[in-house]
């Protein structure tokens, strides 16, 4: 991995919260090397509580209580996350964004995520969901790690 991930706030997506803790995902291994690298480094990981709620969700439907549980306790760890929480403002953005982009299949919460990014500065992005990645094209903001397939 090339070094500007070393430094860059990331905004993590809910695949790469999944990824992360889900020992089947097929991007688990990626998911726990970018994890470690972005500790170590001691970059500035946000995201919001809608992606955090999307997240509990599946690993809750997918794993069970305990693993959707460790997700909220990471999520709302200040010294780990900075957790945005959604506000009016931003859920207007982020729809707006969802109805102009009419050729892109972006959910709702992808479109926040995209909006808080924004707003924050924030120019990474972790996950594996492509939406994000075709987002990073079109909005100009990277997303690591580089050469995962999409989901």
């Amino acid at each position: 991995m090339s070094s500007p991930l070393l430094y860059a706030p990331t905004f993590v997506d809910a695949s790469a919260w999944i990824a992360l803790l889900h020992p089947r995902d097929r991007h688990h291994y990626a998911a726990q090397a970018v994890y470690r690298q972005l500790m170590h480094s001691e970059v500035m990981l946000i995201t919001t509580n809608w992606v955090v709620y999307e997240g509990l969700t599946l690993l809750k439907s997918r794993m069970g209580s305990q693993h959707a549980e460790q997700l909220w306790e990471i999520a709302n760890d200040p010294m780990l996350v900075s957790l945005a929480r959604v506000t009016d403002a931003v859920e207007a953005a982020a729809l707006r964004l969802f109805f102009e982009y009419q050729d892109k299949t972006w959910g709702v919460v992808d479109c926040t995520s995209f909006v808080v990014m924004a707003e924050t500065g924030c120019r990474q992005a972790f996950g594996f969901d492509q939406h994000f990645r075709e987002a990073g094209q079109q909005r100009g903001f990277r997303v690591v790690p580089e050469n995962s397939a999409s989901l």
